[in-house]
């Protein structure tokens, strides 16, 4: 059966080491065999080879890889398919019926778009054979367990007969490339042997030389131990055992003549020649059965005991028996066979055995078993894993039965058997075999989650099997030769473990020193190391001086030889950390001819190609040196490049990445003061060049009469742009602005009056005592000629008592404004005269009346219903309320209240002037260069939230600060292609943080411009010439965020005016250093040209992505993690990821900014953190996926097969490059903790009111799945020359602006769970937040809710920090709305 797995279970921490490097480097050269000790990471050096090849090779060749078992393949393909998920493998073995594929059409289905073949040697060699599979389609043959490749083995038969052949006749472009991995290269002990391997293999063995001890550091070496025990007496057991000697006697007294097969044969006169050879050889299919029984049941009881023969005997006799009466026989067995099988062994008197006996003395066990038993007794029980050998699959069944059963074992040992997948004669057995092959199949990972602790196998886990928690292996037989002493030794690979070997005490050859020995010389065979141990020894003494030095001039800065290998080691250390990479610089060394040293150094993947790689200048005669001189080179190259200071350091959080010195900026400034445009105005009366704007007035948009005024200043009146007052919840008023023209010859007399008319209107709606100054700066009049003015004055000024009013029958709807001088002259509105006629001679004349409005700031909606009246309308509500004034106590005003109401819309119409002034002024300096369209976004971006305007600078604050973050983001990466990740974060950091946008605020003088002043307070009174005249310049307090806001605000509205080119001219001119106009996108400094196109970066992942590359190697950039260490040509993601992040921003924020539904910038905030959150991003890069089509083959019949078609998911994660299983043990966890959370997920992505934020804290997915989301875009954006359409074709081909556009249009509630609860609690509401160690030195954490020092319930067992505090808060919304029908926020 095929396997096709992409996650490795049990996956052991893994941190790249120095030697694998080593190896790799060596395997790009010749072909080699990797020889190292077991556990010490040869398969990993196999998948870096593999990797290596498949991004060099054409995309038609196949890399294949070769295991002796089938178990074995299973294991590698696990490990191949979890580091390389991108690349479609699949394994071929007897388990797929390979043997009966006999067409070559079924060949070509079955390695239909696969790169990576994992099969034993039989397959290929028979692929070969046929035809089926050509040499000249492989790439490269990895030779697992290598020291196979002798004499008549596949191995040996594929490289004898069609490799060697193919090189000869068409040279090395057409046979593959060969890698060989191996423990043991000597199988039977004889050194002479390993030429035979690397001549057979066309390679030389290879193991690391430079870094031995780092090889010795990570393999560990078992305590080796005796176990001594009385062999049993071969013939003792006719008499030991009752059931054994039964069975033995019923075989010796067998009669041939009464077997099935050879009474037909008897029948058949054509069958002679089989009948005598039956006869003589005493062979036939019973007979070979009951052999093989008997055989096995002797050897049990030998290896075993009595108890064991038995139950072996009584459960092989009962399996038999089922497997006849449920017609489960296989083979060609006829029932005649079958029913002298039974009777034969009906005849044995086996009866059942007792497995729940407690008494120990009940289990008759041999001597060596005994002796097992008590060095199992004497071992530690913590952490126990155990493996132990025994010779034939009979014994395996048997051991584990008894071990799980015997009151000795049967509470300490959680058993398991195994022995591989290969049946070998058991599948013509079916007499004796107890073992099931399909409980098997988890054993290995059952092993290594540790919910067995103990297996007992045969050879087949010798070699390869991956079971690295063994902490004691026992090998109940003496291993045959020194392949198996090795590979058997090899199975313990923990710290103080054991490696023991059962002796019988009468055995002569049992001293182990003779594997010890034979397996050193060997090894002396291909390495020298310990040889000349002593030479090196005494040559690494020896004091090599290295002179190189370094001198910067201008600090007088010294770098020395000495001094190198500290400051390396510095400036890797302070790189931006990254989980799963190793961040320390990797030496390597290579020897001349002469044996003289030259080392190179490699530094992280985050450091720029061109700087990454430094080899040293000189040969040297000690490593000591080598390093010294290249360490020297290496830093040398980095302050060269760029990356090192003049003083010698990095430049991390250094001066260099500091464009101004803010040295420590605090909170609150002292700014100018506000721009005041009446001070120009002022003085501009001295000689006015009057202008004036027709206003005209209309009420609820329209119906109703039209009150029309002007409005006169002494200089240019710049566009207004039309007003909406809100009198009450019913009533509007509409203030629009005719354009300015100029009006000359204005006489001084029609000034003085429109001065006189101003204070009328001003005094009209004010209960105040008004100045008796009329030299107003911006003044109103009537809409009258100027000579008319006059007449109107003389009409509309002054009041008269109330009953002269009232005696004159005035027309109620031309009231003025009714005051009551009972009451200090307070003003009301007029309603109707009340008459009393009690008393005809005296009546009483009163008014009733309406309060006069206190709302001064009609530029806001009302937020709470009241019961003003509106002008012309009153309801039975608010009569009822009105209030009664005497007449004799009142006068009322002759400007009716239908034209005095102007009064009240002077003070706004006063302040959007003065605002429409300091924008236009900011507008025609500051931003003079800007090209500002109009004044409209200006007014936005100056006008702060406490100056209550119409509009504030927040939402333009929330735009521009991700248009500046994009933008510097993009002048950085572009201007400094030398800079990793973390120097480009940083740069960014100092240039957009608020201290520096405030200095810019400061430096061009924009913080005058800022509009503070509350607009329309009811202290507000008109400006005067005289005040202005007399006014003394002063400062004000504002803090730096504001002067920061108002930057960011003013580059938003730079955008809404005339989009990106405006915006960029906004930040040029406000922060000099940042001019994205001057840097070329198109012609991006890329980091090195890769050496070969990268194949495995296919047509599947421009389907993923959705957009085509000019430059592929910017997508191969794209998907490169920093623990990509064995690729020293491409840069890691991490720049393409900080701009990534940028543009991202820059998408998300500019679609809500435009979207229908204006919502106010903490909306705005809250989505796009929502959106842009990190557990959302991997979601749906987990999500993100593309169909393909797989073939296979499929058995249709017993020898027919036919090729079936199914549709195959890639997911885009998939195609990352790294390396390291503790990276793959991180994404196998996500991976399953989405498959547990997808539905949730997805359900409420797709219908939920609320944002998931609960379900996201408990996928906590490695940064790395968001991280390539954002690397994608960054490269899409830099090879599409900067533009955002494919960018954001990206975005939406992942599903976040789909998401995005529900949240916006349905509202999604995306509100924090921690600020819902405290929201509902409406006290203090604690968090408290607690790490949890754990025994294993993991951790989990805990979240505890307080209110007001109360606990009120704790979370524990959480994963992550921020997953603790979401439970609680989940729990805490429960709690607090525990006695409500519904939550306001989903639990999901």
């Amino acid at each position: 059966m095929a396997s096709s797995v992409t996650a490795c279970q049990g996956a052991s921490p893994y941190q790249p080491r120095n030697y694998q490097l080593e190896m790799l480097e060596a395997s790009m050269k010749e072909n080699i065999i990797v020889a190292m000790d077991t556990g010490s990471g040869k398969t990993h050096i196999a998948v870096l080879r593999i990797k290596a090849e498949l991004d060099i090779c054409p995309p038609d060749k196949l890399v294949w890889f070769l295991a002796p078992t089938v178990a074995l393949c299973i294991q590698q393909h696990e490990v191949i398919a979890s580091n390389l998920p991108a690349v479609r493998t699949r394994t071929l073995t007897g388990l797929d019926k390979v043997e009966l594929w006999t067409e070559q059409s079924i060949w070509d289905a079955v390695l239909n778009g696969y790169r990576v073949i994992v099969s034993t040697h039989a397959v290929l060699a028979d692929a070969l054979s046929h035809g089926f599979v050509k040499m000249s389609r492989l790439a490269l043959l990895i030779f697992d367990e290598a020291h196979h490749c002798t004499r008549r083995h596949a191995a040996n038969k594929i490289m004898r007969d069609f490799y060697h052949p193919t090189l000869t006749k068409s040279g090395p472009g057409a046979v593959p490339r060969i890698m060989g991995l191996t423990a043991s290269p000597v199988v039977r002990s004889n050194h002479q042997e390993l030429l035979t391997v690397e001549s057979n293999l066309d390679a030389v063995c290879r193991t690391p030389r430079v870094h031995r001890q780092e090889l010795v550091k990570f393999t560990h070496r078992p305590h080796l131990q005796q176990i001594w025990y009385t062999p049993t007496d071969p013939a003792g057991f006719k008499s030991a055992s009752q059931t054994l000697g039964a069975l033995y006697h019923a075989w010796e007294t067998l009669d041939i003549g009464d077997d099935p097969y050879i009474q037909r044969l008897r029948k058949s006169p054509l069958d002679d020649t089989a009948l005598k050879k039956a006869l003589l050889t005493g062979k036939t299919y019973c007979r070979e059965q009951l052999r093989r029984f008997v055989d096995r049941s002797r050897h049990i009881f030998e290896e075993l005991g009595e108890w064991a023969a038995e139950y072996y005997i009584y459960a092989s006799i009962k399996q038999l028996g089922d497997r006849v009466r449920n017609s489960y026989m296989s083979g060609d067995w006829d029932e005649a066979e079958k029913a002298y099988l039974v009777d034969f062994l009906s005849k044995i008197p086996a009866s059942e055995i007792q497995l729940a006996l407690n008494d120990p003395g009940s289990f008759r066990i041999s001597p060596k078993f005994e002796s097992l038993l008590n060095f199992l007794d004497s071992l530690d029980e913590r952490e126990f894993s155990g493996l132990i050998f025994v010779k034939q699959r009979a014994t395996v069944s048997a051991m584990t039965s008894l071990l799980s059963v015997h009151p000795c074992t049967r509470e300490r040992f959680r058993c398991a058997a195994y022995v591989g997948w290969s049946n070998g004669s058991a599948s013509k057995d079916i007499l004796g075999d107890l073992l099931n092959m399909q409980l098997q199949r988890d054993t290995l990972d059952d092993f290594r989650s540790g919910r067995k602790n103990l297996i007992i196998a045969t050879d087949v886990l010798e070699e390869g099997i991956d079971i690295s928690a063994c902490s004691v292996v026992v090998c109940y037989d003496k291993p045959p030769n020194l392949k198996s002493f090795v590979q058997r030794r090899g199975r313990a690979r923990r710290k103080q473990s054991t490696f023991a070997i059962m002796f019988p005490t009468d055995d002569a050859s049992a001293d182990v020193s003779k594997w010890q020995d034979l397996e050193q010389a060997m090894i002396e065979a291909y390495q020298d190391d310990e040889r000349q141990l002593q030479s090196v020894s005494a040559l690494e003494s020896l004091d090599e001086e290295v002179m190189e030095r370094l001198t910067v001039e201008s600090t007088s800065a010294v770098l020395t030889a000495d001094m190198a290998m500290a400051h390396l080691h510095h400036f890797c250390a302070v790189l931006p950390p990254q989980p799963y990479a190793d961040m320390r610089p990797v030496f390597s060394f290579e020897t001349n001819e002469d044996g003289l040293l030259k080392g190179t150094v490699i530094l992280p993947s985050c450091v720029h190609p061109k700087v990454r790689r430094t080899e040293g200048r000189r040969w040297w005669r000690t490593e000591r040196a080598a390093m010294k001189e290249t360490a020297f080179q290496a830093y040398k190259a980095l302050y060269e490049f760029g990356l090192v200071n003049d003083h010698l350091l990095p430049l991390t959080k250094r001066p260099e990445l500091k464009s101004h010195d803010l040295g420590a900026m605090p909170s609150i400034l002292e700014t100018s003061e506000q721009y005041d445009p009446w001070i120009e105005w002022a003085y501009s009366w001295s000689s006015p060049d009057i202008h004036q704007s027709r206003i005209v007035v209309r009420m609820n948009e329209g119906r109703g009469d039209e009150l029309c005024m002007r409005l006169m200043g002494p200089t240019y009146l710049p566009p207004l742009s039309p007003m909406t007052l809100f009198w009450n919840n019913s009533t509007t008023f509409t203030v629009t602005f005719e354009a300015a023209e100029r009006v000359p010859l204005v006489p001084l007399s029609s000034v003085e009056d429109m001065r006189a008319i101003t204070a009328l209107y001003l005094k009209a709606t004010n209960s105040r005592v008004c100045s008796s100054e009329r030299d107003f700066t911006a003044l109103f009049a009537p809409d009258l000629h100027h000579t008319e003015l006059k007449g109107w004055l003389n009409a509309y000024e002054g009041c008269d008592p109330a009953m002269e009013v009232y005696s004159r029958g005035h027309n109620p709807l031309l009231m003025g404004v009714v005051r009551d001088h009972s009451r200090y002259g307070e003003p009301f509105l007029f309603r109707k005269w009340l008459v009393s006629d009690q008393n005809p001679s005296c009546s009483v004349v009163e008014l009733e009346c309406a309060p006069f409005p206190h709302r001064r700031n009609l530029l806001h909606r009302q937020r709470l219903a009241n019961s003003q009246v509106d002008v012309d309308e009153e309801t039975p509500e608010s009569a009822a309320k009105n209030p009664i004034v005497a007449a004799d106590a009142c006068t009322i005003d002759r400007l009716p209240f239908t034209m005095a109401i102007f009064g009240l819309f002077i003070s706004a119409i006063v302040e959007r002037l003065e605002t429409e002034l300091i924008a236009t002024r900011l507008r025609e300096t500051i931003l003079r260069d800007v090209g500002f369209k109009s004044t409209d976004h200006i007014i936005t971006a100056i006008s702060t939230p406490f100056a209550h305007a119409l509009t504030n600078y927040q939402r333009y604050e929330f735009l521009g600060d991700s248009i500046l973050k994009f933008s510097v983001s993009c002048q950085l990466f572009f201007q400094h292609p030398n800079w990793h990740e973390g120097y480009l974060s940083e740069g960014r950091a100092m240039i957009v943080q608020n201290p520096r946008l405030a200095k810019a605020a400061l430096d061009t003088g924009l913080d005058a411009y800022i509009v503070t002043k509350r607009i329309a307070s009811r202290k507000w009174s008109a400006p005067l010439i005289s005040e202005k005249l007399e006014r003394v310049p002063a400062k004000r307090q504002m803090s730096t965020k504001v002067l920061a806001d108002v930057v960011e605000a003013l580059i938003g509205a730079a955008y809404m005016d005339g989009g990106h080119a405006t915006a960029q001219a906004c930040i040029r001119r406000l922060l000099p250093e940042i001019n994205l106009h001057a840097v070329d996108t198109r012609t991006a400094t890329r980091s090195v040209a890769p050496e070969s196109a990268r194949h495995m970066m296919n047509e599947r992942l421009k389907d993923h992505i959705g957009y085509t590359f000019e430059d592929e190697s910017l997508l191969v950039e794209a998907l490169t993690h920093p623990s990509c260490d064995y690729d020293s040509t491409t840069q890691s993601y991490q720049r393409l990821e900080y701009l990534g992040d940028a543009v991202l921003d820059m998408v998300i924020v500019s679609a809500i900014f435009n979207h229908p539904i204006q919502r106010p910038q903490g909306d705005m905030t809250k989505i796009k953190h929502a959106v842009v959150n990190a557990n959302l991003l991997a979601f749906l890069c987990m999500e993100s996926a593309t169909s393909e089509e797989k073939l296979d083959v499929a058995q249709t019949s017993k020898d027919s097969f036919a090729v079936t078609t199914s549709q195959e998911s890639v997911e885009l994660w998939r195609f990352m490059r790294y390396r390291g299983q503790n990276l793959n043990a991180a994404r196998d966890a996500s991976l399953a903790r989405h498959r547990a959370l997808r539905d949730e997920i997805a359900s409420s992505l797709l219908h939920a009111p609320h944002y998931p934020w609960h379900a996201l804290s408990r996928l906590n997915a490695d940064k790395f799945f968001s991280d390539i989301v954002e690397s994608v875009l960054g490269a899409i954006f830099v090879d599409s020359g900067g533009d955002l359409a494919p960018c954001e074709v990206f975005v939406e081909r992942i599903g976040l602006m789909a998401y995005l556009r529900r949240i916006l249009d349905q509202e999604i509630d995306v509100r924090h769970p921690r600020s819902v609860a405290q929201q509902l609690a409406k006290t203090n509401i604690q968090f408290v937040l607690q790490r949890v160690p754990n025994e294993e030195g993991g951790a989990s954490y805990q979240c505890s809710v307080r209110i007001e020092q109360a606990e009120l319930f704790v979370v524990t067992g959480c994963l992550t920090a921020e997953e603790a505090e979401v439970t609680a808060a989940v729990e805490a919304i429960k709690f607090l709305t525990r006695d409500e029908g519904s939550t306001p926020l989903n639990t999901s």
